[in-house]
Formats: C-alpha cells, sequence, structure tokens
C-alpha cells in the first residue's frame, strides 16, 4: 500500500498540534473542554486535522478579542475615617 506523505501529515498527534498552534498542553485541553477543537479519535489515539486547526485559526483572526476594555469607573472620595484611626 503506498501512502501519500502530504495525506499522512494531514493529522497531527497532540504533541505536533501544540507545536502548530504555539501553545502548551494544558491550553489545548482546556481547548478540548470548551469544544474550541474536535479531535478525531483512532483507536486510543487523540489526533487534530490540520485542516480544521487552519479553519480555527482563520476564525480566531476575524473574531473580535474576547476582553473588551470597559472603562473605568473613577473611585468615589472615602468620607470618614482615615486609615490610622480605623486600626483603632
Amino acid at each position: 500500500m503506498i501512502v501519500d506523505m502530504e495525506e499522512a501529515s494531514r493529522l497531527l498527534t497532540v504533541k505536533e498540534t501544540c507545536k502548530y498552534l504555539r501553545i502548551s498542553a494544558p491550553t489545548l485541553y482546556r481547548m478540548l473542554e470548551r469544544r474550541e477543537l474536535i479531535p478525531v479519535k483512532i483507536g486510543k489515539r487523540t489526533l487534530f486535522d490540520r485542516s480544521d486547526l487552519d479553519k480555527f485559526i482563520d476564525a480566531a483572526k476575524g473574531s473580535s478579542p474576547r476582553v473588551k476594555a470597559v472603562p473605568k469607573k473613577p473611585r468615589a472620595k472615602r468620607k470618614g475615617k482615615t486609615l490610622p484611626d480605623r486600626l483603632f
């Protein structure tokens, strides 16, 4: 059986996926828990389709940042006792 090497490298291991996305393994596992990535299970092996990873990257480019800058409310001036008075 002749296997095309390009097709053979289509599926990546967890370690290869982390390297491809430049993330740590714990980050990858959190992404799996949040179902941001869907693995390919073959037997006991967990693999990732390179085209799915590329789609994930393309989608991440177009998305807005998760944390939005929220203007801070000005601090209310404290009235009453000063710090040393409160200690006693």
